[in-house]
């Protein structure tokens, strides 16, 4: 049963595809029509175009299709460690290990129950690795291909010499080169006496990577996490484990163009999740904030070499038409101000609870800094929300003032454009206010 039903998805994904083909196609001829202005162009256009979107659905036929991915699936490799994010343009080996869910005593790639499978190589060949991914009871096409069992495929063709054919193109996606390092590479020299040394190269877990970042966006944003907050927020019960990770950083990967990293790195739009492993601060040499503008005096010195960063990537491309690299690269630097905010913030958390109470910390910074005061109308303003958006609001009134003090010179266009990412990033400031309460 398994098999006809991953026959099915097989032939559901080529459809999808050529759908998905044909609509754009569509919508691009269309858009050329409208701009001929005779019958008889008209008329020579929609002959070339059936004709040319005939051809395109011959080769979505599920046969011709399989025939042209087989022979594509070379340009990619299945694996668990990739090279590429070490850096994007190295050429060495990546590598690919099985599931063998032992216990290690310390968190690797082998703990993993599944091992989740990426893709490397041409990112033009990354629907052959969709077509391999396909599952059905968590038996996927790759490793039918890997057991050398053809029978999902057996429906689209009739001849032996075609199927053997597929097998064959598949089978080199399960195939890794010889081991080779590049100079793009890390690679560390590790003595092993008598002036001998191995030369290792450490890869990155994209599997681990991926794994725990599916684990952490569901405990941060699935539906029994969001529930348990809603329940707190209204301070009602709720049975479950409520999950928080501190400190946590993002790192991303391949700039606007993640699938030439891997094909997970692209399902995670580049974003990777890095754990706080600083040691413990046993020592807290911190006074508690006498007013509101102590903490945003400390922050704007926190910040300063992001502020100089993007003082100077403003101005590098002042004269640059604005494009989406530009946009991002942007809107990184904007993200990191935040992360900054919240970093700074959490400082004060280390000071005895109610420690602004014998100051002038407005309620709403209170809300923030001091979130374990005893205090019980204090209590009920900051259970009752809206302080989120007074201190996201400040936010952005300290960034947009920051910068207007040193007076980076931008047209009507960008200062609009600025002030409008910075408002973004503030209201999804608010949502990481409310994740507090």
């Amino acid at each position: 049963m398994s098999v006809n039903q991953l026959t099915e998805k097989i032939r559901e994904y080529i459809a999808k595809r050529c759908t998905d083909r044909l609509e754009k196609l569509d919508k691009e001829a269309e858009k050329e029509r409208a701009g001929l202005s005779t019958t008889e162009s008209v008329a020579e256009f929609d002959l070339a175009y059936a004709q040319k979107r005939e051809g395109e659905v011959d080769k979505y036929q599920p046969e011709n299709w399989l025939t042209d991915a087989s022979n594509r699936a070379k340009q990619i490799s299945l694996v668990s460690h990739a090279l590429k994010y070490t850096h994007s343009d190295a050429k060495g080996s990546s590598l690919l290990v099985s599931a063998e869910n032992v216990d290690l005593g310390y968190l690797a790639t082998k703990t993993l129950r599944t091992i989740p499978t990426d893709v490397v190589g041409n990112a033009a060949a990354l629907d052959v690795a969709n077509l391999l991914l396909l599952e059905v009871d968590g038996i996927r096409l790759l490793d039918r291909i890997r057991e050398r069992d053809i029978s999902p495929l057996a429906a689209f063709s009739t001849n032996q010499s075609t199927l053997d054919t597929w097998l064959l193109g598949f089978s080199e996606a399960l195939k890794l080169s010889e081991p080779s390092s590049h100079s793009l590479a890390k690679q560390v020299y590790f003595p092993t006496g008598d002036g001998k040394y191995h030369l290792l190269a450490p890869l990155a877990s994209s599997s681990l990577t991926h794994s725990a970042y599916n684990r952490i966006m569901d405990v941060r944003f699935g539906e029994e996490a969001k529930a348990l907050r809603d329940a707190r927020k209204k301070g009602k019960y709720a049975e479950g484990v409520l999950i928080d990770f501190t400190g946590l950083a993002t790192q991303s990967f391949g700039g606007t163009k993640p699938q030439n990293i891997s094909l997970l790195n692209s399902q995670r739009r580049g974003r990777a999740f890095l754990f706080n492993n600083q040691p413990p601060s046993w020592k807290v040499k911190l006074s508690p904030l006498q007013k509101d503008t102590a903490f945003w005096s400390g922050y704007r010195y926190q910040i300063r070499r992001t502020i100089y960063e993007l003082q100077d990537f403003i101005k590098a491309n002042a004269f640059r038409e604005t494009n989406m690299e530009i946009r991002a690269e942007r809107q990184r630097i904007i993200q990191q101000l935040v992360d900054e905010i919240h970093q700074y913030a959490s400082r004060f958390w280390q000071l005895a609870a109610g420690w602004s109470l014998d100051t002038d910390v407005s309620k709403d910074l209170a809300c923030w800094l001091d979130p374990e005061r005893n205090d019980e109308v204090f209590d009920k303003y900051r259970k009752a929300g809206g302080w989120q958006e007074k201190i996201a609001a400040s936010f952005a009134r300290f960034l947009i003032g920051t910068l207007a003090k040193r007076k980076i010179q931008l047209s009507d266009t960008e200062h609009q454009y600025l002030k409008k990412q910075i408002t973004k990033e503030a209201s999804r400031f608010v949502e990481d206010l409310e994740v507090m309460i």
